[in-house]
């Protein structure tokens, strides 16, 4: 097992509140590598988010908590995964889900790493999952506008 003394990358996130896009650039061409090799390998990796990517002694980005990962050939049913970064189709369920969710989750947190939150963070967590599912599916993402120091 590697030794990982970067920490997690939701402790820095944490400490700064949102990264400059130079910095989100990294670490999202990293995460996406990351899920290619997964999905070549058939396997969907259904929980991105900030707490599951860990850097190195570099500061280079590893996934971490395999738990919800699963070998797919075409399609998976379980709903599974942190609300926030939940793909519709894996809240409707019906036709099942595959590698396009990993993609929804990454979008989901490179919004999170260059605004500060999630585009559907609930405003008081005591909340049932089931209203962030709502917004998910049927609010419109909100698009702030950056200072002009976060653009790249």
């Amino acid at each position: 097992m590697e030794f990982l003394p970067g920490g997690e990358l939701f402790s820095y996130f944490r400490q700064v509140g949102r990264f400059y896009e130079p910095v989100v650039r990294f670490f999202v061409c990293e995460i996406t590598l990351a899920l290619e090799y997964l999905h070549s390998l058939s396997i969907v990796y259904r929980d991105l988010k900030l707490e599951n990517l860990v850097l190195d002694r570099t500061g280079h980005v590893k996934l971490t908590d395999l738990g919800f990962a699963k070998y797919v050939q075409d399609r998976t049913y379980t709903l599974c995964g942190t609300p926030e970064y939940l793909a519709p189709e894996m809240i409707l369920a019906a036709g099942g889900h595959s590698f396009g969710v990993d993609w929804y989750a990454l979008g989901i947190l490179t919004y999170e790493l260059l605004v500060g939150r999630t585009p559907f963070a609930p405003t008081d967590y005591r909340i049932h999952p089931s209203h962030t599912f709502t917004k998910i599916l049927h609010a419109p993402i909100p698009w702030p506008t950056l200072p002009s120091s976060h653009h790249g």
